[in-house]
């Protein structure tokens, strides 16, 4: 190895170091704190202290007292005691002198909210070089420029400029662009998809995607890794360190500037190029990663990467309480590659003998809309008790907890002879069987060690990903069985390759 790979060997180990204790500070400065609302100091300060961060908070403000009932000071280099993690929001021109002042404090890292570096002209690129020059010099490890913050589930940092506040979990979102990273964040919460890391990269001028990359690779709470992406600087490094990470924790990438529209957008947007896109795709697929097309199909395969265990191959049992969705599913099924194998006769058996004789008797297993709660429960273990079978999608089991709800306050409004206690018992039942259908399924997964995907039979307002306390898979379901059966087929990709 010679003496350039060493040194940037050094870096890179120091620039770990650094992102650690970023992303698990015990103190935090925000520069530029304010009163007024939605700035970026008064949004950066209030989501970091109503969402109940536990170690010391700093606003820095010179012309501000106290802020969110805590005193301010007039300068970093003012605050008494150690200061782990600084955000600043303060205007462009001012950054280079802070980034020293910070420097002086003895800060760890710097997340750099403010834009107007090398997103906007010739003139913010040169400021991008500097403030680059500083950090470099200084040894401080920064976030951005033009970041929308950070969010650190597990070290209870919520630090963007929306306010979402998802679970902790397992899926780290990295991405360049903060509004569709914020976007996909605050759709995580209401999904109930947990995370271990959100960071908004923005321009990438000193910390690049591939070092976050690498730094994931060794975060015993991160297991999957979603990318927006609009350029990718070092792509050989990038794609090396990605195939390796990807055969440990799944990567999964959506691609902004794929169009000629998209790059000039990405280039005003954050100083990014976007690259060819067939060579990009190639790319992805020569190191198995798994590239995406739309902003909501990251939210899927997080949800299911997260959630379910992986398929051995691509066979796929269906349980349906209604025959269109079980040939709407068998459909995609085939269209991604999976197969829907024939059911041999003792599962027929077996599941018939709680079913009326005009059953499909079949793959997919068509319920015909049976009230038995126990008949769902059968037919999918059923299959999963099967060596021919590596999947079950379950459809219309979970979700009619809604569609009773609306039935029964129809009932209340117009039937005044209808019992009040009875709607309450219906109501009620309902609730409990599909969380104990959920239990089950979860039980299942354990047991055997396939996947169950589910997709709602009308929207919930319980989210995509169902946790079930003590057990380490989460139930999922879908809205649509075209959504459940593209998670499955990128699953079957995935686990082909990390098996090849």
């Amino acid at each position: 190895m010679n003496m350039e790979s060493l040194q940037k060997n050094s870096l890179r180990g120091k620039l770990a170091s650094g992102l650690d204790a970023l992303f698990n500070p015990g103190s935090v400065a925000v520069i530029g704190a304010s009163s007024t609302f939605a700035k970026w100091g008064q949004m950066i300060l209030s989501n970091i202290v109503s969402g109940h961060f536990q170690g010391k908070v700093f606003p820095v403000n010179p012309r501000e007292k106290v802020l969110c009932g805590l005193p301010v000071y007039r300068h970093i280099q003012d605050i008494p005691e150690t200061v782990d993690l600084a955000f600043i929001t303060t205007p462009a021109h001012a950054v280079p002198s802070i980034l020293e002042g910070c420097a002086e404090k003895g800060v760890k890292g710097v997340v750099l909210i403010t834009s107007g570096f090398s997103e906007t002209d010739e003139a913010g690129k040169r400021l991008e070089k500097d403030i680059v020059s500083i950090c470099r010099e200084k040894g401080l490890t920064l976030i951005g420029p033009n970041t929308m913050g950070i969010i650190c589930p597990y070290a209870g940092l919520f630090a963007t400029g929306t306010h979402a506040r998802p679970r902790k979990g397992s899926v780290a979102f990295i991405s360049q662009s903060g509004n569709l990273g914020n976007q996909l964040i605050d759709w995580a919460e209401q999904q109930g998809i947990g995370i271990s890391l959100f960071v908004g990269s923005g321009n990438e001028a000193v910390v690049t995607c591939t070092d976050y990359l690498e730094y994931l690779e060794h975060d015993p709470r991160t297991n999957i890794i979603m990318l927006y992406i609009e350029s990718v600087g070092e792509g050989r490094r990038f794609f090396e360190a990605a195939r390796r990470i990807n055969r440990k924790k799944p990567v999964v990438i959506l691609k902004g500037g794929r169009t000629q529209a998209g790059q000039v957008a990405a280039a005003s947007h954050t100083g990014a190029m976007g690259g060819e896109v067939t060579v990009f795709r190639a790319a992805c697929r020569q190191a198995g990663l798994l590239n995406v097309a739309v902003p909501s199909e990251l939210l899927d395969l997080s949800a299911g990467f997260s959630s379910l265990p992986l398929p051995r191959g691509n066979r796929v049992g269906i349980v349906t309480l209604g025959g269109g969705w079980g040939v709407v599913t068998a459909d995609a099924c085939n269209e991604k590659g999976l197969v829907v194998p024939d059911i041999p006769p003792e599962i027929i058996e077996t599941v018939g003998r709680y079913l009326p004789p005009f059953w499909s008797k079949g793959n997919p297993m068509d319920l015909v809309g049976t009230r038995d709660p126990d008949v769902p429960l059968v037919a999918v273990e059923e299959l999963l008790k099967w060596e021919g079978i590596d999947a079950v999608v379950s459809l219309g089991v979970v979700g009619r907890f809604g569609l009773i709800r609306q039935m029964i306050q129809s009932t209340r409004e117009v039937d005044p002879s209808a019992s009040p206690v009875f709607l309450d018992q219906v109501e009620a039942f309902s609730h409990r069987y599909e969380e104990k259908y959920t239990t089950r399924i979860v039980e299942f997964m354990e047991t055997y060690e396939k996947p169950v995907i589910g997709v709602s039979l009308a929207k919930t307002d319980e989210g995509t990903v169902r946790p079930v306390a003590g057990r380490r898979y989460s139930g999922v379901f879908y809205q649509t069985p075209e959504s459940a059966v593209n998670v499955l087929a990128r699953m079957v990709s995935y686990q082909a390759f990390i098996g090849s």
